[in-house]
């Protein structure tokens, strides 16, 4: 009986063994399987985005990462020419105030928008249509620097010069400097200390340190953060690896991307007590014969902005409106509370106070189901069995999503239970219109459906045409979905900054950029470039000092 114990004990033994060998070879398949799809995914992760350094470690070719803190949490702050040091749009008549008006004191800016713009689009780009800053300010709504209306009882801008013009017959009339009959008001040349003026930079005009040394080919900047401002000491003191620094970027172009650093000036105070003043140069990459221009954009690029001129309109099912008794309609998933309609309008949530005040409307009738995150058009619909609910309860009835349009003929007709007729073809603006079907020859529509149109929209691009697409990836809300355009159906819209200031916190590994400020350089012209038939990025100067037009 013994040795068939000590045999059975020896055989389990065998089988534990080569249970273990076999248990650790298939660990070490696995292993060597996991290893190889991770490096196939980093491979393809990283293709055109990523180098190697020789050393087999994979670097990003883009050090920049955008980290703009919250407004709840701490704010950076920036000033172009605070002192109108400048000049103020070049105008010889126009008043400049001392070189340290901006210096540890209050400052901010007021922004114009063309009347009735504000908020207008909801798109989280272009909260209104900004007008000249001259414009006087019966013209304008006036807001600040994030599009926040502001009474004009509270306004830092000096008022308006109102004179006498005898062809004033009232407001507007017969022009829109007109605020009453025989009187009209321009906007006064005079502005407050620590100013805004970011529209007004001439790169042939030289500025001022607060301490009142002249420098050549520059502008006065202002800053000022709430918090404290990374400064690095020791063996990095004199780093530009290290620490916070004021960049100037530029246009993407032929010649440089956006990421393209310009100019740049290191700050060395860990803390501001209000606005602090300083210097940036105005010329290109450091290059004394060569200064900033006023570039302009001529094309459309990821990141333009651009109005929707000649889409394609669709037919979609009656639309739920809140001034109708009945609950029965369609709608745009997401929805937020002050997007005009929700759907392709509807920007992400920046932060969870956000979401957190829109909660109440996001429980109110009608509820939108749990989503990917895409836009999705829905309809409500009569429960059945529900005819003791009263009539305008929103228990009585449902969310689905609207029925897609189908072939109802021989003809070709397209219709579905939610549309009140037959159409010519499906909505060709995009798949998430599915419920929709394309106008009549009249352009009009069946009964009551609704006429969707996205005509005149604003939104930013984010992609262009490539061979795989040919046409443009036009966003509405900030990024959550893209639609997309010809180019025939889009206006360019050209922006009214062409260089951007840029407040950036810099380590060995990265650039965290906390705040973009844009300008405009309105003087001199870019120099042409007569061989590529096209323009510098920079005005080149002769042996005089002045801006060549042509090289």
């Amino acid at each position: 009986m013994l040795p068939m114990i000590l045999l059975l004990l020896l055989i389990a033994g065998a089988h534990s063994s080569l249970s273990d060998g076999s248990r650790a070879a298939k660990d070490e398949q696995a292993l060597s399987r996991g290893e190889t799809a991770l490096a196939d995914l980093l491979e393809s992760a990283v293709a055109g985005n990523a180098n190697d350094d020789g050393d087999g470690i994979i670097v990003s070719k883009s050090p920049y990462r955008f980290t703009f803190p919250p407004t709840n949490d701490y704010v950076v702050g920036i000033l172009a020419n605070p002192c109108g040091a400048n000049g103020t749009y070049g105008r010889e008549d126009d008043m400049a105030l001392g070189y340290d008006c901006c210096m540890e004191r209050f400052g901010s800016g007021e922004y114009g928008y063309r009347l009735g713009s504000k908020d207008r689009f909801s798109n989280g780009y272009s909260n209104g249509i900004p007008v000249d800053p001259d414009e006087p300010l019966h013209n304008i709504d006036l807001v600040d620097e994030f599009g926040r209306s502001l009474d004009y009882s509270h306004s830092r801008r000096a008022d308006d010069v109102v004179y006498i013009d005898e062809s004033c017959t009232g407001l507007r009339q017969p022009h829109s400097a007109c605020i009453a009959d025989r009187f009209a008001a321009a906007r006064s040349k005079l502005n407050p200390p620590c100013w805004d003026n970011n529209s007004t930079v001439d790169s042939t005009l030289d500025c001022h340190t607060p301490t009142g040394k002249r420098q050549r080919h520059c502008m006065q900047v202002s800053y000022s953060v709430n918090a404290f401002i990374p400064i690095c000491g020791g063996e990095f003191e004199e780093s530009d690896e290290c620490g916070s620094f004021l960049e100037v970027h530029g246009p993407s172009s032929p010649y440089d991307s956006e990421e393209a650093m310009l100019s740049q000036m290191k700050i060395t105070r860990p803390l501001s007590n209000g606005m602090y003043t300083t210097t940036l140069s105005l010329t290109y990459k450091d290059d004394h014969s060569r200064i900033l221009c006023s570039y302009e954009y001529h094309d459309i690029q990821v990141g333009s902005m651009v109005r929707v001129k000649n889409p394609p309109s669709c037919c979609c099912p009656p639309w739920l409106s809140p001034l109708r008794e009945s609950k029965e309609g369609a709608f745009f998933c997401p929805k937020r509370k002050y997007a005009k309609d929700g759907g392709p309008f509807a920007p992400d949530y920046k932060s969870l106070a956000e979401q957190y005040a829109d909660h109440e409307f996001q429980q109110s009738f009608p509820r939108c189901p749990a989503l990917d995150g895409d836009d999705v058009l829905m309809c409500t619909q009569e429960r059945v069995f529900a005819e003791d609910v009263p009539k305008g309860h929103s228990g009585r009835y449902f969310v689905r999503p609207c029925a897609p349009m189908v072939e109802a003929d021989d003809s070709g007709q397209y219709s579905s239970v939610d549309v009140s007729g037959l159409y010519p073809g499906e909505c060709s603006v995009d798949k998430r219109f599915a419920g929709c079907g394309m106008t009549l020859s009249s352009g009009l529509c069946h009964g009551k459906d609704h006429l969707y149109t996205m005509k005149d929209e604003i939104g930013k691009v984010t992609s262009v045409p490539s061979e795989s697409n040919p046409n443009y990836g036009v966003t509405f809300n900030d990024g959550r979905t893209v639609y997309w355009f010809q180019k025939e159906d889009l206006d360019f819209l050209k922006p009214e900054s062409n260089y951007e200031v840029w407040f950036v916190v810099r380590n060995r590994f990265e650039k965290r950029v906390k705040k973009k400020k844009p300008f405009r350089v309105i003087w001199p012209r870019c120099t042409y470039d007569s061989i590529n038939d096209r323009y510098f990025p920079y005005a080149l100067m002769d042996d005089e000092g002045n801006p060549m037009s042509v090289l």
